[in-house]
């Protein structure tokens, strides 16, 4: 499972050629806000060229295209036709646009980019469709929508974030969080993405390379962590029990299969 959904703009070649450079987990290659309508065809031109020749595993490439009732749309869905990209995130998601995409994109899973009032009204029909591989908060056309002030604290998205999480983990999909959108304070995007972690998104979007370390550590069980779990596992197998005590504390079957996620988390990340 990926930690991190890197944005990159499709119109800016550099980043799109040492797109495996900056360590992401997952590249989302961006048609929609960060390309000025001006840039809309070359930055389908370039992206499409781009995959042409390159094939990835390891980051997964996901297209954000542009809203369906847009123009730019058609030509988004014209230009990934048999482009081998892992997804498609789509923006100001509904169940209608899902349902869309899924239609013109049938080989692509989708992430839905919950941006919008509206989309909160029918999000468990929307994390629900079996296309949809998850549910990505977009905070900031949120609270522009609602007329909301955004705080470095996030308060006023705690809601939201939460409800993101639970519907996510009810239809067992991706919760990714919101970017960070301070560029220049590593600690508070530290303390931004422990929070994300501790109400249970799986994953964090950004918008800039230099926040990709910084979301791994976030969202990467410690050292002290895969070594209490690997001690809770140890424990279970060896005396064939699934309740018990260890240092004082009560151990039961949701900790010795939380114990063995993180184990395996510490393996997927080369931790162990």
């Amino acid at each position: 499972m990926s930690r991190s959904f890197l944005f990159i703009p499709g119109d800016v070649p550099r980043m799109i050629q040492q797109l495996e450079i900056f360590g992401a987990d997952a590249i989302i290659l961006d048609l929609e806000d960060s390309v000025s309508m001006t840039q809309k065809d070359e930055a389908r031109h370039l992206v499409e060229s781009f995959l042409r020749k390159h094939h990835y595993q390891n980051p997964l490439i996901y297209i954000r295209v542009n809203p369906i009732d847009s123009e730019e749309y058609t030509y988004d869905i014209s230009t990934l036709q048999n482009l081998r990209i892992h997804g498609i995130v789509l923006p100001k998601a509904s169940l209608k646009g899902i349902e869309k995409v899924a239609k013109d994109l049938p080989q692509c899973k989708i992430i839905a980019l919950m941006e919008t009032p509206e989309a909160f009204l029918e999000i468990a029909a929307i994390a629900k469709h079996k296309r949809v591989e998850g549910l990505l908060l977009g905070a900031e056309d949120l609270a522009q929508a609602l007329n909301l002030e955004r705080t470095e604290k996030s308060d006023e998205i705690l809601y939201v974030r939460s409800q993101v999480v639970l519907t996510a983990k009810a239809f067992k999909k991706i919760a990714i969080d919101t970017p960070y959108t301070n560029l220049t304070s590593n600690e508070g995007l530290l303390e931004d993405a422990q929070k994300a972690r501790q109400l249970g998104f799986d994953a964090k979007a950004s918008i800039h390379p230099n926040h990709i370390d910084t979301i791994h550590q976030a969202f990467s069980p410690t050292k002290e962590n895969i070594k209490r779990a690997k001690r809770i596992v140890a424990y279970a197998e060896t005396h064939h029990t699934m309740r018990f005590s260890l240092d004082g504390k009560m151990v039961d079957k949701p900790i010795i299969e939380h114990a063995k996620a993180i184990l395996d988390a510490a393996k997927r990340y080369r931790l162990d």
